[in-house]
């Protein structure tokens, strides 16, 4: 149980270790749950020892101590604002799981939340009543993006479609090329405030090679790196981990923070308990975290993201 512990405490040590294969970096989307196999090793220990052989106790117990401080950044209050802060950006995000999401569902969501800005990851046809639909465009009028091909296998389909929603008018500044789905950076101004807002949707270490989740990672890092001397939010499906090498590299290169207030889960959605946070949104320094909270959709297996964020 130890080992186990310690494989995945080192691969958030390494980071460069998470790159060695696809199964390595699926499994380093676990590597808070080596905080389990070091308690259990503790307490194995504590009931099998007696006497002063529990003392031997003391070394997975100091591995479990040590693990735990990967659960620091999610309850960083650095960049949280003070109690009582008013936002001036409200986001939704949400992977549509191949358009299948029900978009009933997600509208009675957004018409409760009340967004600026709403990205939609895996768009395809099936979902393109958002963008005509007049209870949407009453909330959010404005859109840019791209529309994937119809999927009705819950397994398989086409996630390169990425749509992006917005309360004010929306102008494109650029977007990544050769990627699987579209990662695309905006200009909107959201009550008085101008920012850049980059939806993104790097692939995943599971449909891709782990070649091909590095680079379209690099990509977006690249994207977001050109917009990081201004105000500038980033949102959407990264699939990576916090711990992964993936978002701490694109963290390290543009001087974005996570926007979290806690372990709040967003993937498998449709299964028992949602078990890591795939889905992200990241902010400059002119921002802070204000609120974070998560919605579930039918159809779909993210649970959708709102961040509220208030920009200096």
């Amino acid at each position: 149980m130890s080992l186990v512990g310690a494989g995945l405490g080192l691969l958030y040590l390494v980071p460069d270790l998470q790159a060695t294969s696809n199964q390595v970096a699926q499994l380093s989307s676990f590597i808070p749950y080596g905080l389990i196999p070091w308690a259990l090793a503790v307490l194995v220990l504590l009931v099998s020892a007696r006497g002063s052989g529990r003392l031997i106790a003391l070394l997975p117990l100091a591995g479990l101590v040590a693990h735990s401080l990967v659960l620091v950044p999610y309850f960083e209050a650095s960049n949280t604002a003070a109690p009582g802060t008013a936002a001036t950006l409200r986001v939704v995000a949400l992977n549509l799981h191949y358009g299948q999401a029900d978009t009933v569902g997600l509208l009675t969501e957004v018409e409760r939340i009340q967004p600026d800005i709403v990205v939609l990851t895996e768009f395809t046809t099936r979902s393109e009543t958002i963008l005509t639909n007049s209870r949407w465009t009453k909330l959010l009028p404005y859109h840019l993006g791209t529309t994937g091909r119809s999927s009705y296998s819950r397994f398989d389909g086409d996630s390169s479609g990425t749509q992006v929603l917005s309360r004010t008018p929306i102008s494109e500044l650029g977007r990544t090329e050769g990627t699987t789905a579209t990662n695309l950076a905006v200009s909107v101004e959201a009550n008085g405030h101008k920012l850049v807002l980059i939806a993104a949707h790097p692939v995943n270490p599971v449909r891709d090679d782990v070649e091909g989740w590095l680079s379209e990672a690099k990509a977006v890092t690249t994207l977001a790196a050109q917009y990081a001397n201004q105000p500038l939010v980033l949102a959407g499906d990264l699939n990576s981990a916090p711990e992964h090498l993936t978002v701490r590299n694109l963290i390290a290169t543009t001087g974005l923070h996570e926007a979290t207030q806690g372990w709040q889960p967003t993937y498998p959605a449709d299964r028992l308990v949602p078990l890591i946070t795939i889905d992200h949104v990241l902010a400059t320094a002119q921002f802070q975290t204000v609120s974070v909270s998560r919605f579930a959709v039918a159809g779909t297996d993210h649970l959708g993201s709102v961040v509220e964020l208030a920009q200096s």
